[in-house]
């Protein structure tokens, strides 16, 4: 089992993953509701690329995805509680901000696109791991 010293890196990693993936779907709509420009494309695609970047360095080489994806016979007992905390805790702010992000979507009567969809599907596989960041002092692996 390896220790990870600091979790600073990480948490900085854990922070652009979801900035980036959050610009990609702001950065789509904007491009979708006015003209696509080029300096949107371009911004779209940076985006992209910093989220699969952050994204592998962050959740798959720290084994943060790991954590939440393994089947339950594979944790051990430590492993099964961090990762029933993580996932209550990330599904209940995962619950609490798409419901008021609907309800924002409705009021201002506005479509969710596809993009927007699959960001939320890939924002909740990459929350719990994103508690663990956060709650832990190290992560063992």
């Amino acid at each position: 089992m390896n220790e990870r010293k600091s979790m600073a890196p990480i948490r900085w990693g854990v922070i652009l993953t979801m900035l980036s993936l959050a610009g990609v779907v702001v950065f789509f709509e904007l491009g979708v509701r006015t003209q696509w420009s080029t300096a949107l494309m371009i911004s779209e695609i940076v985006l992209l690329v910093i989220l699969l970047i952050t994204y592998i360095l962050s959740f798959m080489r720290t084994g943060l995805w790991n954590f939440s994806h393994k089947p339950l016979k594979e944790l051990d007992e430590r492993e099964m509680e961090m990762t029933s905390k993580s996932l209550r805790i990330a599904y209940a702010l995962f619950t609490i901000f798409v419901l008021f992000l609907l309800l924002v979507f409705a009021v201002l009567n506005i479509a969710v696109s596809i993009v927007l969809a699959v960001s939320l599907i890939l924002f909740a596989h990459l929350l719990p791991g994103t508690v663990i960041a956060f709650s832990e002092k190290a992560l063992h692996f």
